[in-house]
């Protein structure tokens, strides 16, 4: 019986001592989990610690970002000692930064190149590592201040600009008649900041021609689209592609639009960026096409600045029917009251973004003389061509962005 009552005394303290060490291990993993830093007026607390793994799980990583400060500052989100591998992936999301990044390929260090947080403002982020690949630490999360060695044109335009978080009129259900400012919204590449409305600080002189800004890319590039046409008239596609006309990277107006760079942009090349061009051509049917952008404007009336569809690198291309509804405006509708709207135009300008089709013929969104988006126009009719360029993000400019005193680069 003694025997007895000491085996079980053991049993117990076994048991209790176990239960400790594993109450001990876990309290102190999760002390040493969550890692605070203050840099330069940011607080960031890495939630679930600063060091990356992914090693076959849901890898997930929250962190936020405080400006603790009385003034504006900027921040980068970038992974140190990053140990790249073939097909690892991130996404990353921040409701309050704008930032809605889904299944990017993780080929460079940084997440986010720069950010803007308020004073007082907290900036919460969720960042997943993909669990596809099986490794072990791939890096460290790090927050860092942006500072600027000089002001550059994004920058530039965020400080002449009235930024807003979001417009007064609903995009693709209501036109723009009014300067709305600078908006904040979300491309592929992170925060943009698109122009809406009959605004007057976004005119940028180059290559001798004049541009209405459109908007700052997520990548912190600008986008921008001649004011005026080019003179030639263009039809979509010939006759002869019928099999491919709905297709904008095989089109006639890319071919037009490539030599029309070549011969009035070339001398200025290290000022244009190489960006993604988006392809909409996606779509549903046999005998009629439906588009999945018209499925997303007309029946949704749900613009995007995200890519659905087939991206490819290019110096020029045209306005998407999405860029012109976050402009100010509308399918159908007249808007004569915003920026994209000039008097000194007489024909309709193909967008690249495909609105119906079928078999035998392609009808192209168009922008219209008196503002609109429109569907009517058959693609191997010929109209005339508004390029969109973007300009690269480490260029600096003076100027005002007014029609008297465009942006211009600092050569």
């Amino acid at each position: 019986m003694k025997k007895k009552i000491i085996l079980i005394v053991l049993a117990i303290i076994i048991l209790l001592t176990t239960i400790f060490i594993i109450v001990k291990n876990n309290s102190s993993k999760d002390d040493n989990k969550s890692k605070i830093s203050v840099k330069n007026g940011l607080s960031i607390n890495y939630l679930d610690g600063d060091e990356l793994r992914a090693n076959g799980k849901n890898n997930i990583y929250n962190f936020s970002i405080t400006n603790d400060s009385s003034q504006e500052k900027y921040y980068q989100i970038n992974i140190e000692s990053l140990k790249l591998n073939s097909g690892l992936k991130y996404s990353l999301y921040s409701e309050e930064a704008k930032i809605d990044k889904k299944d990017q390929d993780l080929d460079d260090n940084v997440l986010v190149e720069y950010s803007v947080i308020n004073p007082g403002d907290t900036h919460s982020y969720s960042l997943k590592i993909s669990k596809d690949i099986r490794t072990d630490v791939i890096g460290k999360l790090n927050v860092e201040n942006y500072i600027f060695e000089q002001e550059y044109f994004s920058q530039t335009i965020i400080a002449n600009s009235k930024v807003m978080q979001n417009p007064q009129t609903y995009v693709g259900t209501e036109i723009s008649q009014t300067d709305e400012g600078l908006i904040q919204d979300i491309d592929d590449d992170g925060v943009t900041y698109y122009f809406r409305g009959s605004v007057e600080n976004n005119y940028f002189k180059f290559a001798n021609l004049m541009w209405r800004i459109v908007r700052i890319n997520g990548n912190n590039t600008v986008r921008v689209v001649l004011d005026n046409q080019t003179n030639e008239f263009v039809p979509y596609y010939q006759s002869t592609d019928i099999q491919n006309y709905f297709v904008y990277h095989s089109s006639n107006l890319k071919t037009y639009l490539d030599n029309w760079y070549e011969s009035n942009l070339k001398n200025y090349e290290k000022y244009i960026n190489n960006s993604k061009v988006c392809d909409n051509s996606t779509y549903t049917g046999i005998d009629e096409y439906i588009f999945q952008s018209t499925q997303r404007l007309v029946v949704n009336q749900n613009p995007t600045f995200n890519c659905i569809g087939n991206k490819y690198n290019a110096k020029i291309s045209s306005l998407t029917a999405d860029e012109i509804e976050y402009a100010g405006g509308m399918i159908g509708v007249q808007n004569t009251s915003y920026y994209l709207y000039n008097p000194n135009i007489t024909q309709s300008s193909w967008t690249i973004t495909p609105s119906k089709g079928n078999k035998n013929e392609f009808y192209p969104y168009a922008l219209s003389t008196n503002g609109s988006v429109e569907d009517t126009l058959v693609g191997s009719q010929s109209r005339q061509v508004r390029p969109v360029i973007d300009i690269v993000k480490n260029i600096s400019v003076d100027g005002k962005g007014t029609k008297d005193e465009p942006y211009e680069i600092l050569y």
